[in-house]
């Protein structure tokens, strides 16, 4: 790759932040900051930011979240920034709104982790604000945490480890594998995809601000920004609508220009997660029409991905950042979920807008 190829999206949490609030400031809109309880890589202070535009009470509401992942809000961020331009250009009705949550999971999104500063996957992480977490029941996880989560001061093999999981997808199927490993896990705090025990901060955090801007709305889209599902440069809808519902055929009428997956289906290549924000967050919001849709970057295999994964997971686990294989590690992962790549963001931004645009199209009619 040559470096005018390189990519040229910010490297860094806090300017992806500072251009956020400069994007919002550019539509006459104030970017909310909600400070967290956590230091960034650099010492920096983070806090997730939150940019209303529209009705301060809205009927009906775009909310688009972006960082759920940490490392994958890079992605989100230029997505989230490439939205305020184009509010600059129309108008939002007078009884609907967009929300804009920015970094969920700053912590992750500063150190280019996925999980946050207790190891947790805030993905997994919802708990119906009981206080705690529904803890998915995953016995398979078990199984397998001690090759996912290797210990040694050598960093993991990866051959090796293609090969067991090759060996598993033969002897116990390739579903059982993928949700073995991505449906979320309560068993194992420093393993991978750790649901939590408790409701993060971040959780709580992101629970209270959709709730004061949006409880009692008719009509709410939540829209979560990710990245690492699906096939290079392209994009996908997870959907976790009853397949055949009102909801489902609602979704798949109004973004048909996209391919959609539906949680649970024999099509659908992700396992079924539990713990997920943006759908629990729509069901503190009261009665009315919410919708929730997980918008999927692709970057890397799925074999790739995890292998990255594993290994940026043992850099972390035994401080080994900083060392050369660490280092390389975290760039791995990095390169994973956010790929450096100038043509990728290209087509990101272009897969963003037609999913975003269309969502605002529809808005005045949720």
């Amino acid at each position: 790759m040559s470096g005018m190829d390189r990519g040229t999206w910010p490297l860094t949490y806090v300017e992806c932040r500072e251009r956020f609030r400069l994007a919002a400031a550019e539509v006459g809109a104030d970017a909310a900051p909600h400070r967290l309880d956590a230091v960034g890589r650099h010492g920096e202070e983070l806090t997730i930011d939150v940019v209303q535009v529209g009705s301060d009470r809205p009927r009906r509401a775009l909310l688009v979240l972006s960082g759920t992942h940490g490392i994958e809000g890079y992605a989100g961020s230029a997505m989230q920034r490439d939205l305020l331009a184009h509010l600059a250009e129309r108008e939002v009705p007078a009884d609907a709104a967009v929300v804009l949550v920015h970094a969920v999971n700053p912590w992750g999104m500063s150190w280019w982790r996925r999980a946050n500063e207790h190891n947790v996957d805030l993905n997994r992480n919802w708990g119906a604000g009981t206080g705690t977490v529904e803890r998915p029941a995953n016995d398979a996880y078990a199984e397998i945490h001690e090759l996912l989560c290797p210990d040694g001061e050598r960093p993991p093999d990866g051959d090796r480890f293609v090969a067991e999981l090759t060996r598993l997808s033969t002897t116990r199927g390739l579903d059982w594998v993928r949700a073995a490993i991505t449906a979320g896990q309560s068993s194992h705090p420093d393993g991978l995809y750790f649901a939590g025990r408790e409701l993060q901060p971040s959780t709580r955090l992101v629970d209270t601000i959709a709730s004061d801007r949006l409880l009692g709305a008719e009509a709410v889209l939540a829209i979560d920004l990710h990245t690492g599902h699906g096939r290079w440069g392209t994009s996908t809808l997870l959907s976790k609508a009853p397949p055949g519902g009102g909801d489902d055929c609602w979704i798949r009428e109004t973004f048909a220009d996209t391919p959609i997956e539906t949680s649970g289906t024999p099509e659908a290549i992700s396992a079924t997660k539990g713990g997920q924000l943006a759908p629990g967050l729509l069901t503190r919001l009261g009665q009315g029409r919410h919708r929730t849709l997980t918008f999927e970057l692709g970057t890397r295999s799925e074999t790739r991905m995890i292998v990255a994964e594993r290994a940026e997971h043992w850099a972390h686990r035994f401080d080994r950042r900083s060392d050369p294989a660490g280092a390389a590690a975290v760039w791995e992962h990095r390169v994973c979920s956010m790929p450096d790549d100038a043509e990728w963001e290209r087509t990101a931004l272009v897969l963003g807008r037609r999913v975003l645009h269309r969502a605002l199209d529809v808005l005045p009619h949720l």
